[in-house]
């Protein structure tokens, strides 16, 4: 296991407790404790400067994933990327495929199919009121109160809002927070990539969707069962998603499904003290094709107290 590391003293503070310790136990005790102090925070600062530009290497081959049609455990390049780097145990992890709440719109959440797999004992609303009381949650334990259990592992709190649910709650917010409703204005937080790669999710929750009569796909029932036997052999991409479902992308389906990810957890071991941990999210090509990813871009990085 592992914990976050409790952080840097600095300099100034490091220099009062040297002068306090020099009142109460005298100077032989100063110069071993800052001794100490220089031996480890030089070799933190060896080990993480290491790590740093091991992440980098992996930044710059990761951005040939945005080539592939699909992500998926069994993605060849995936496969490459994690064997190239199997030494420092490196793991991919798709942290946005799901079910945000906060993101999809209204409708949905109260849809009576959607509602009564997601929600305690169908009850939608309390999980709306709750939302529009705190506004938008940085952690799926904040739902717990109102989701069912079977729902819980499948919900997640990372990815891009869609610019077609501009009247969701999400929509709203971001908005007020970046004092414009203009969705150029507000790429990438909110552009026209799919909300989830249909690779990494449950059945049940693409069911959820293709069921939905607003998306008015003939026999839903037959063509879940054909997609979810497809999963089943193999990965697939757009154009498996498109004849199966036989819709095009012009049906509003293809805002919530799709098969590339957004959002990346990285993490690999740098020497036996620290676990490196990295958000990794995908910049949709969104003037060209915003189903295609243009570049992955690092934004956020954290060293992890090894336990």
């Amino acid at each position: 296991m592992y914990q976050k590391e409790d952080g840097w003293i600095s300099a100034a503070s490091m220099l009062f407790l040297l002068l306090i310790t020099a009142m109460v136990s005298g100077l032989a005790l100063i110069v071993t404790t800052s001794n100490i102090y220089f031996r480890t925070n030089q070799s933190d600062h060896k080990i993480k400067k290491e790590a740093d530009v091991l992440l980098s290497k992996i930044m710059h081959d990761i951005q040939y994933l945005k080539e592939e049609k699909y992500d998926s455990h069994e993605n060849k390049y995936i496969i490459y990327l994690i064997n190239k780097y199997r030494n420092l145990n490196l793991n991919m992890e798709d942290i946005s495929s799901g079910l945000h709440l906060d993101f999809l719109p209204d409708t949905v959440l109260r849809d009576p199919f959607f509602s009564q797999y997601v929600f305690i004992n169908n009850q939608s609303t309390r999980f709306i009121d709750f939302r529009n009381n705190y506004g938008l949650s940085s952690s799926t334990d904040d739902w717990r109160e109102y989701v069912t259990d079977s729902a819980i592992s499948s919900c997640v709190t990372y990815g891009w809002l869609h610019r077609s649910h501009e009247n969701s709650f999400a929509f709203k917010e971001i908005s007020r927070n970046f004092n414009t409703t203009d969705p150029d204005k507000l790429f990438p937080l909110i552009n026209s990539f799919p909300l989830m790669n249909i690779n990494y999710v449950k059945p049940e929750v693409i069911e959820l969707f293709i069921l939905q009569p607003s998306f008015e796909i003939k026999e839903a029932k037959e063509k879940y069962k054909r997609l979810k036997t497809r999963l089943e052999s193999r990965p697939i991409d757009d154009i498996d998603i498109i004849e199966i479902l036989e819709a095009t992308l012009a049906n509003n389906i293809f805002t919530y499904i799709g098969s590339k990810t957004s959002f990346w957890k990285i993490t690999f071991a740098a020497e036996e003290k620290y676990i490196v941990q990295a958000i990794v999210v995908a910049i949709p090509d969104e003037r060209n094709n915003p189903r295609v990813v243009d570049k992955y871009v690092l934004v956020d990085r954290r060293f992890l107290n090894v336990r």
